[in-house]
């Protein structure tokens, strides 16, 4: 059968048309602006640029640059490669995970769960992307779904915390609120200084009526507000931005990986020098490191980048009293406290040096400024317990100790041993007695020994007494 010459034309230009339609289907590249950059991070970003413009077919290439461009946080540039390199080559499961992160990085929830169940069809076992997608669907108030992800979660992974949070947060929105303090709980358990969680934990508790409790995961929040526990995955860590990379370090760090947290924080600053924030971080890190050389670099790095930034000598004095620097810390810390007359901590680090050298009345002003500013911070009401009761003031002095008794931690048996003598000497028996005791117990159970042997000798001179 013959054909002819005009249809045979149609059909070529059908296809054409055809042709043209799967082109426009294919993001281009997206167009980047490279002067908001420093110019180490300008050359890596033009070098994986062109590459990609070299071979626009090739999804490696093209996913390279959208991995490039996530490290440095352009997420909507990056999101753009990954979805070309995912047309290219539909059965490889990064791009598409990675289309899926930027995505949830924008905002763009549901489109990041479209993403992380595509990715899902190919690797159903890459546990975090399942996590990502409970998230997602979490924030876009699909939560029955949610709700089962995290459940199954759970149940695989019962020391995932985050899964426990995820968990705690739906229960929460579905105003199941005794379910969700038991969630939130386990997360916080799992990970002690999980800032998001003691948020949310507050929230559920302020809502039950209980203004104490919350107020104990407020203040925990406070003072962990970057702080969440590290999350395995493998593909992630290959385009962590600096942002990202820094509140890994935190997580190590409060996983007592101080090593692997300086390793983050410095990669943090491989991808932004100018990031003052892990700067501040390695000047505390690596002065638990005993490198005090290295604390003082990103010290003058820091105050070069953020002069105003009270943290910045505030970690330095941290630093220089761990090196035996009295003088020098005080300096520090009367620096902070010029930056921010209402920092608390430099408030109460100021106050120990002035009690050391005996300048007791100066010292008790700054705790009480350390107070005032934030009431629930149980050191300086210990110190200047202490302080009243050398001066006399034992009533005063107790009320202050009955600040620092909860939450429980490592320091609760050292306060209780506060209190009871602090109600011994006001000759109130009974309470020391009862302190002495919580105070006892807890230091066993504890394993802090020497604590233990003058709480039991004091204990036994009280109990012998009339």
């Amino acid at each position: 059968m013959r054909i002819s010459v005009s249809v045979f034309i149609s059909i070529c230009l059908l296809f054409a048309g055809g042709n043209r339609t799967r082109a426009q289907a294919l993001p281009d590249l997206p167009r980047l602006s490279l002067d908001q950059f420093v110019p180490p991070v300008r050359e890596r970003i033009r070098k994986a640029y062109d590459e990609a413009a070299r071979s626009p077919r090739d999804a490696g290439a093209v996913g390279r640059l959208g991995m490039v461009l996530q490290i440095y946080e352009d997420y909507e540039s990056a999101a753009i490669c990954y979805e070309r390199a995912r047309r290219l080559a539909p059965d490889e499961f990064q791009w598409v995970y990675y289309l899926g992160t930027c995505q949830a990085a924008l905002g763009k929830h549901r489109e990041a769960a479209v993403a992380f169940r595509e990715a899902l069809k190919g690797r159903p076992d890459y546990f975090t992307a399942r996590l990502r997608l409970a998230d997602s669907l979490f924030a876009t108030g699909e939560l029955r779904e949610s709700q089962e992800l995290y459940a199954a979660l759970v149940k695989n992974q019962p020391d995932l915390a985050q899964a426990h949070y995820g968990m705690g947060r739906v229960k929460a929105a579905l105003h199941e609120s005794s379910a969700a303090v038991e969630s939130l709980c386990r997360a916080v358990e799992l990970a002690p200084h999980y800032g998001v969680a003691h948020y949310a934990l507050a929230m559920v508790y302020r809502d039950l009526g209980q203004a104490a409790r919350a107020g104990e995961h407020l203040a925990l929040f406070q003072n962990n507000k970057l702080s969440r526990p590290f999350l395995p995955d493998a593909l992630m860590d290959a385009v962590a931005g600096a942002l990202e990379r820094v509140e890994r370090g935190i997580a190590l760090e409060a996983a007592g990986k101080i090593e692997e947290s300086i390793a983050e924080h410095e990669r943090a600053l491989e991808i932004n020098p100018q990031l003052a924030q892990a700067h501040v971080n390695l000047i505390i890190l690596y002065g638990r490191q005993n490198q005090p050389e290295k604390a003082e670099q990103h010290y003058r790095a820091a105050v070069a980048i953020s002069p105003g930034l009270a943290e910045s000598h505030y970690n330095f004095g941290v630093m220089l009293v761990g090196q035996g620097r009295g003088q020098e810390a005080a300096a520090a810390f009367k620096r902070s406290l010029e930056i921010n007359p209402n920092y608390a901590e430099a408030h109460h680090n100021y106050g120990v040096i002035l009690e050391q050298s005996g300048q007791l009345d100066e010292a008790a002003v700054h705790y009480r400024a350390a107070i005032e500013s934030k009431p629930d911070y149980r050191p300086p009401h210990f110190h200047l317990g202490r302080i009243l009761v050398h001066q006399g003031r034992l009533d005063e002095a107790i009320s202050h100790f009955q600040r620092t008794i909860a939450p429980e931690d490592e320091d609760t048996p050292r306060y209780l041993y506060a209190l009871a003598a602090a109600y011994a000497r006001a000759g109130d028996r009974s309470n020391g007695l009862r302190y002495a005791r919580e105070a006892r117990d807890k230091a066993a159970a504890r394993g802090q020994k020497e604590l233990l042997a003058s709480i039991e000798r004091d204990l036994r001179v009280l109990e012998q007494a009339k």
